[in-house]
């Protein structure tokens, strides 16, 4: 049942008033002065305000800007026999939803109040949703790194600049982005990612800037798609060079022109952008355009890998266990102090995602409702067995200390897919002695793997 507050100086408006809503089944309370109804709007929590605009002492539209700064979801209607047409509009840019005249007709008053009900219970779902989706996509973590990251997303938000989100996979580039959208001026419009894998030089045309012929719009591509909102393009070390330059003149000029079809197309929108690599390693070695990379690097928000934070792996744990038990109705599990400790020592060198899913595996296939460190291998096991053999071998020890260094190389180059720096900085050693020890090896650079 929504509950309503009356507000006016003469009881017997009160007292009418009270009656018809009563009757369509609306929880009531009255009072008789602005003092009182912010009081009660202090202690209570209504769906809609009924507010007399001209009383002694404190009028109503000084009440309405003190109720809404209470509670902001609050919706009011303005009720008065000495209204205008600027008080109504004045009443309305304070955040009034409507305004009635006395005495009021009931017929159009329950109409009224029904459609600010509707007004107000759409808002709460939005609210709603909007919360749910602010937990789906929440950054977790304690450590330095990523409150770093939290602040400078609060930071950045409402700043209409260019962002380069950069970070390993899986290290959450795309929850970032999206962040910033939700917590944008921006958030009520679209949020637009662009999978720059995708695009070649053929298809990025009509991807982003859409299709004309024979003088209509085909396709209007995702960059009118995401008018007015947030555009990522996702992973954008990935664009062919051909298409940097495309992209380059839109986001300088913000505007671009189709092919067959006359002037050009104005564009209102925040572009973000996100890389899993190095682009000044990319631009010296000739696949990244240096003009594009100082134009979307604006503002940087660079996301640390899991195991140089390991301080955040049972914040994660804890919160990813709660949300899969959530989303599929089953008993939350628990883990040992043991098991989250054994968790921390390992590299995860997919990063969060690779631990959102171990721990989906995890809970579904153990039956235990605590999880200890026994109950689960390393991930990646299958390297364990080369080990093993390595140690029954009768070798010398250095042969032993070389086989065991050239498996262990070819085990972080596997989990990073051969990406020379980030293998590097997993083993905390420069490129330079990286590829020295490969070449000790004979382990094949990236560029000679097929």
């Amino acid at each position: 049942m929504s509950k309503i507050l009356i507000v006016d100086d003469e009881q017997s408006i009160l007292d009418i008033l009270s009656m018809v809503l009563v009757d369509q089944n609306y929880h009531v309370d009255t009072c008789l002065d602005g003092f009182t109804a912010i009081e009660k709007v202090m202690n209570n929590k209504y769906d809609l305000v009924l507010l007399d605009i001209k009383m002694p002492k404190m009028d109503g539209l000084e009440v309405l800007d003190k109720i809404v700064e209470i509670d902001k979801e609050l919706v009011a209607i303005m009720i008065s026999g000495h209204g205008n047409v600027e008080t109504a509009v004045e009443a309305t840019k304070r955040g009034a939803f409507n305004y009635i005249q006395k005495p009021p007709d009931y017929d159009e008053l329950k109409i009224t109040l029904r459609n600010a009900i509707e007004y107000k219970k759409s808002k709460d779902e939005l609210k709603k949703l909007k919360h749910e989706l602010l937990e789906s996509i929440s950054i977790n973590g304690k450590s330095e790194a990523i409150i770093n990251v939290k602040e400078l997303i609060s930071k950045y938000s409402n700043l209409d600049l260019n962002i380069l989100i950069t970070g390993e996979s899986g290290t959450g580039k795309m929850l970032v982005a999206r962040q910033i959208h939700v917590n944008s001026k921006r958030s009520d419009k679209p949020f637009i990612a662009i999978n720059c894998a995708t695009l070649t030089d053929k298809n990025a045309d009509a991807e982003l800037f859409g299709e004309f012929t024979n003088g209509r719009v085909i396709t209007t591509g995702k960059l009118i798609e995401g008018q007015g909102g947030v555009i990522l393009f996702d992973e954008i070390s990935n664009l062919p060079l051909d298409v940097q330059s495309r992209i380059l003149k839109v986001i300088e000029e913000n505007k671009f022109s189709r092919t067959g079809q006359s002037g050009e197309i104005n564009l209102d929108v925040r572009f973000l952008f996100s890389t899993n690599k190095n682009l000044e390693l990319e631009i010296e070695e000739g696949r990244f355009r240096e003009d594009l990379y100082h134009r979307i690097n604006v503002l940087n928000i660079n996301i640390p890998p899991l195991r140089d934070r390991a301080i955040d792996i049972e914040v994660l744990t804890l919160f990813f266990s709660e949300q899969i038990s959530l989303a599929f109705g089953t008993k939350k599990k628990k883990w040992s102090d043991e098991s989250l400790e054994r968790l921390r020592t390992f590299r995860w060198a997919g990063n969060v995602r690779e631990l959102k899913n171990f721990i989906e595996r995890i809970i579904f296939t153990n039956d235990k409702e605590i999880i200890e460190a026994n109950d689960f291998d390393i991930p990646g096991t299958r390297h364990l067995q080369v080990l093993e053999d390595l140690m029954n071998k009768n070798m010398s020890l250095n042969d032993f200390q070389n086989e065991s260094e050239k498996n262990f190389l070819l085990k972080v180059l596997s989990d990073y897919k051969y990406n020379i720096v980030q293998t590097a900085e997993a083993l905390k050693i420069q490129r330079s002695h990286l590829y020295k020890l490969m070449n000790k090896y004979k382990i094949p650079t990236p560029s000679k793997i097929k």
